[in-house]
């Protein structure tokens, strides 16, 4: 046997030998060739995607509805109800009531009016009549009543099942809740569940000034498009039968929700902007053998939605007839037709230089600060950029395309007007001109998430020069925005005073330039516009519960007259809140403000 050789290779039978040349070094210089990256898959290459309820969202939604029990519980809210410590002090602490901040004198259709009328409902037990209120059935159109029209008012439910101050705060706990929920499940349907760019969607809308100002008013409406529009989707786009379903009840019950809120002036341009938001992603996202798949399925749950709806709302509808017909025939808000073309109340842009308005301090000839409010808009920017870049791009986003063609139609509702025939047959002549600026402005905001989510879905490619000359024309929009505000104010604003927000929205505006490839645009673009909305968490106060009224002397002393003659009526004489506050007990009141007009023979009844 011999020995093997160390190092020399053993070969085996089961290893046939092959004789081959001795190999050549081979040289280890590379080739000139281009870095190697990573594909990006832009998210129009997804794949489709309905909402994804992951972990992210569950916590986010989690949060919200842990916030709502909480506050709710605590009787927490943001009405101005201490304002009555001011305006009938009765030896009481000044801040009864008062968590923190100040109250709002502006708000008191809410402290002075609404609050009492619910007050005056809660101390009768919730009756669908109350002549304090109004004539006919009042109390159904405006507050809570044991009526079963509540069932799609959820704002009220609280008022069913807890004390009339838990109620309370779950009344607007509820709004604040429902519409950030509602607006971020619709931008993750918008935006292919980019997940931070609808939670700021949903928050810009809350923060604005025309929410905030508004006292939430909005807050329902927001809520009920951004789920009406999840469910017409879920309805069209779902292969599962049960979603199906679901989604064709859940659309009946939105639509009366919608329906019941009772505000054209909102409720039309808003219809618009949903027909819209809804026509866009259909479109963007045609894909006809998923949306008729499972068509017997969906076409059964279209007819169970129209039909649901149908009943829910002919059976509301002939209850409260005699009670509609006596607000029509008012001279406000029942006759009143509009033909647009009044104006914003300051101009579109006043809302850049918002800072330096409070409930005190703006313009003479801007009426007040909660009219003057509004959202912030991008469109003179946003409009022609998409355009050139659908050209460029030969890709159009649906969505970004007819958002712009509702601010278009808008604007020239509020500045130019309808002929009178086109105001009629399109409903706009139910919109008043400063009412259909909060719309407009939910509008504008939904262009801007719509326009920086379609940025993501295309390559973008930095152009010095093209970027250079677009931030020049933001900073001439800027300036242009500016000199505006300054003649329309009357001398309120100054040029000098208004350096800060040209510099600020114009980088702002320059983020949103197709030309610029900016990492972490979303980033940039949300932390300043957070940074500019925030402070107006700071216009309603953070009150708890009722008192200011319910353990004010006049409110006591009044209920412990009616304990005693309860079949009494009454009339107030003197200072309106003096009645406001009578109105709150309880009481039958003959004066006051009525919702309806009162029958004919109503001081004899």
């Amino acid at each position: 046997m011999s020995k093997k050789r160390k190092g020399q290779p053993v070969v085996t039978a089961a290893s046939p030998v092959v004789n081959q040349p001795k190999s050549q070094p081979t040289p280890t210089r590379s080739q000139p060739t281009a870095p190697t990256q990573p594909t990006e898959i832009l998210p129009i290459h997804k794949p489709f995607e309905l909402i994804r309820f992951d972990k992210r969202l569950k916590w986010f939604m989690g949060i919200f509805v842990g916030l709502f029990v909480l506050l709710t519980l605590a009787k927490i809210h943001s009405m101005s109800l201490a304002m009555w410590n001011q305006l009938m002090p009765d030896g009481s602490n000044p801040r009864r009531g008062l968590i923190s901040g100040e109250p709002r004198r502006i708000r008191m259709d809410d402290y002075a009016v609404g609050t009492p009328w619910i007050l005056s409902q809660a101390n009768k037990g919730f009756p669908t009549e109350n002549l304090t209120i109004g004539g006919e059935k009042a109390p159904i159109l405006v507050t809570p009543s044991k009526h079963f029209s509540e069932l799609f008012k959820p704002d009220h439910w609280g008022f069913f099942i807890l004390d009339v101050e838990r109620g309370y705060a779950w009344m607007n706990n509820f709004r604040v809740m429902f519409a950030l929920i509602g607006a971020t499940l619709m931008l993750l349907l918008l935006t292919r569940n980019n997940f931070w760019l609808s939670v700021f969607g949903s928050a810009w809308l809350f923060l604005s000034s025309g929410t905030q100002s508004w006292m939430y008013i909005p807050t329902p409406m927001i809520a009920a498009m951004g789920l009406i529009f999840v469910a017409v989707v879920y309805l069209i786009y779902s292969q599962n039968t049960k979603q199906i379903l679901v989604s064709s009840v859940a659309l009946a019950w939105l639509l009366m929700n919608y329906a019941l809120i009772l505000y054209p002036p909102y409720q039309v341009p808003l219809g618009y902007v949903l027909a819209f938001l809804l026509l866009g992603y259909l479109l963007n996202n045609l894909d006809l053998k998923r949306m008729l798949g499972q068509w017997p399925i969906k076409v059964g749950g279209v007819a169970l939605a129209l039909v649901l709806t149908g009943a829910a709302f002919f059976a509301y509808y002939t209850d409260v007839k005699p009670s509609l017909d006596a607000i029509m025939n008012t001279v406000y808000p029942g006759k009143r037709s509009e033909l647009g073309g009044t104006g914003f109340i300051a101009n579109w842009f006043s809302e850049y230089f918002s800072w330096s308005i409070s409930d005190s301090k703006f313009p003479s000839n801007w009426l007040n600060s909660c009219e003057l409010s509004q959202y912030i808009t991008f469109a003179p920017i946003i409009i022609p950029c998409a355009i050139i870049s659908f050209t460029l791009k030969r890709k159009v986003d649906w969505v970004v395309l007819l958002l712009s063609v509702f601010v278009i139609i808008g604007y020239v509702w509020i500045e130019v007007g309808f002929p009178a025939w086109l105001a009629k047959l399109t409903l706009w002549n139910m919109s008043p001109t400063r009412r259909t600026q909060i719309p407009f402005g939910i509008g504008n905001v939904l262009l801007t998430i719509a326009y920086l989510y379609y940025l993501t879905t295309i390559p973008i490619r930095t152009h010095t020069l093209y970027t250079g000359i677009g931030v020049a024309a933001v900073l001439g929009f800027m300036i242009y925005a500016a000199n505006l505000n300054v003649e329309d104010s009357a001398g309120f604003f100054k040029m000098s005073q208004l350096f800060l927000p040209i510099v600020f929205f114009t980088v702002v505006g320059s983020l949103l330039l197709f030309s610029w490839a900016l990492p972490y645009r979303n980033l940039y673009f949300g932390g300043a516009m957070m940074l500019f909305l925030l402070p107006n968490l700071k216009i309603n106060p953070v009150s708890k519960g009722m008192t200011p009224i319910t353990e004010h002397q006049l409110y006591k002393t009044v209920q412990s007259i009616h304990e005693q003659e309860p079949a009494a009526k009454w009339a107030v004489f003197g200072g309106q809140y003096v009645a406001y506050m009578v109105t709150a007990t309880g009481v039958d009141v003959l004066s006051g403000v009525k919702y309806t007009p009162p029958p004919p023979n109503y001081e004899s009844t």
